[in-house]
């Protein structure tokens, strides 16, 4: 592994270049574009005849998805046709596929990349490259953990093709921190969570007796984590204090008294330290003197205290550690969740709403049994009326925003709805006591899904939006995917089933369809 300090891209690839093919990983979508495009100035890395290939290969992808090109990504074409290439979520699945494709034919050789490249999709590279080692992680700026470092780290290193690996870093002058850098030993461990989710309370009520739930609540994998470190950290405590306690036998009864050899080194060096030009004049520091001289003037026992130091060195280290050890026990101890309780705090809010009564699902809880996002927004939208007497294109809009959290800078073109009921209700159900997570709705994304469901084409949607066309692709693949839940909730209710299921059909067509 190599550190580079702020090196740009260009100068990056010069001094690696017999270590390609690389995946230089970047941590925003827009700086993969950017880097890629600034290499594509000074680089061109393919041969005619590989250029011929790409060619090819561009020319069958546009055949199977027309427009695969238009946009913000006409530049890519040429990109790609030098080598280079970026690959992050706001691509269209069919580019990504592409790019995937032109990679694993060594036909891109330097890729900027997110980390979500690395993980999941299997190609490996003679080198990684790190543009940085801290990501903004939605709340605030980090550094990589150990765990996301080796992730994209362990993309180095091509079976069959490299001996080793090559990992370069460029280091940021502004964080000197970065240069501590990352232990495999040290790899933090993945825990579980359990979310008692409203899906989650209704179906324990609906399936499971009681001691199938006292059981699920207690022996689920983040409560046995949990237990076992505890467990093991009050092991290690126990057998620190007895080790402490053996080596404190090494001490005589003169310990820490005046004539003790180790108390007599302490107070020397602490009488060096206040004959310091600095510290002479502070006012405690003369009686301090004159006690400390005190003592040393006392004689001194004349023992070997060897073993004293050892044991006193060792003491000190195994306290130290104990130190870690409690405040790791602190931190288990303020994190744990009590399941128990945040299952009995979900069906009290689900008994206030009337989705339950005691252990019975009420109509709102059986339809609700069926919907695995946002369910208490989704099922009070059906039963609030919003749903069943919205136009079919309206209601396309409304489920565009089921759990949808914009962007800062996401902009969107206004529809023909202004869907304020959808807002009240929400309001209402915050009111109620609904936790925001679980009432996440916007009405940004709505314009796009009405326009989709009204035979708008692709291109068309990426005109009124600033969005990605993979962030466009995932909005109407997600509310597909609400409508099929909806539809299976909808039980025997057959108009209001074909009504979500029509319009699912309409919305499952083109650019958006996915072949199996």
């Amino acid at each position: 592994m190599a550190l580079v300090n702020n090196a740009k891209c260009v100068g990056m690839i010069e001094a690696i270049q017999d270590h390609l093919p690389a995946l230089y990983f970047v941590f925003s979508r827009g700086r993969t574009e950017l880097l890629a495009e600034e290499l594509s100035r000074e680089w061109d890395f393919l041969l005619p005849e590989e250029k011929k290939r790409v060619a090819e290969l561009m020319e069958k992808a546009e055949q199977v998805t027309p427009g695969l090109f238009g946009g913000r990504r006409k530049h890519l074409r040429r990109l790609l046709m030098q080598g280079i290439g970026y690959h992050h979520a706001g691509l269209s699945p069919a580019l990504k596929e592409l790019v995937e494709t032109l990679y694993e034919a060594r036909l891109v050789f330097v890729l900027f990349c997110t980390e979500t490249f690395a993980v999941g999709i299997n190609f490996p590279a003679a080198s990684t490259v790190f543009d940085a080692t801290r990501k903004w992680d939605g709340r605030n700026h980090r550094g990589l953990l150990n765990r996301e470092f080796f992730q994209m780290a362990g993309r180095a290193g091509r079976r069959g093709f490299d001996k080793v690996g090559h990992v370069y870093v460029n280091i940021d002058e502004k964080f000197p921190e970065q240069t501590g850098f990352f232990d495999e030993d040290k790899v933090e461990p993945v825990h579980g969570r359990l979310v008692i989710s409203p899906n989650t309370a209704l179906s324990l009520l609906h399936w499971k007796t009681e001691a199938e739930i006292e059981r699920y609540l207690s022996q689920n994998l983040a409560v046995y984590q949990n237990n076992r470190e505890t467990a093991s950290l009050t092991e290690e405590l126990e057998a620190i204090e007895e080790k402490i306690y053996i080596l404190r036998k090494n001490f005589c009864t003169d310990k820490d008294g005046p004539t003790c050899p180790l108390l007599r080194e302490k107070l020397k060096k602490e009488l060096n330290r206040l004959r310091n030009r600095k510290r002479r004049h502070k006012p405690e520091v003369p009686g301090r003197i004159v006690e400390i001289k005190s003592i040393l003037a006392q004689p001194g026992k004349g023992c070997l205290h060897h073993d004293c130091r050892d044991a006193h060195d060792e003491i000190t280290a195994l306290v130290e550690r104990k130190k870690e050890l409690v405040r790791r026990n602190r931190q288990l101890k303020k994190f744990a969740v009590d399941y128990h309780k945040e299952f009995h705090r979900m069906c009290a809010l689900l008994e206030k709403l009337g989705f339950i009564q005691g252990k019975t699902l009420l109509p709102r809880g059986l339809f609700a049994l069926h919907v695995h996002v946002q369910e208490i927004l989704v099922t009070e939208l059906v039963f609030s009326g919003i749903l069943r007497e919205a136009e079919p294109a309206e209601t396309a809009a409304i489920l565009a925003g089921i759990d949808y959290e914009p962007g800062r800078d996401e902009v969107v073109l206004p529809g023909a709805y202004n869907m304020d009921n959808v807002a009240l209700l929400r309001n209402e159900l915050l009111d109620a006591g609904v936790p925001e997570q679980l009432c996440r709705w916007s009405p940004l994304p709505g314009p796009l899904a009405e326009g989709w469901y009204n035979n708008s084409t692709f291109d068309d949607l990426q005109k009124r939006c600033n969005l990605h066309e993979g962030d466009i692709f995932s909005i109407i693949r997600r509310e597909i995917d609400v409508l099929r839940q909806i539809e299976r909730a909808a039980g025997e209710d057959y108009s209001f089933r074909q009504a979500m299921h029509d319009i699912r059909g309409k919305l499952d067509r083109d650019e958006v369809a996915v072949l199996i």
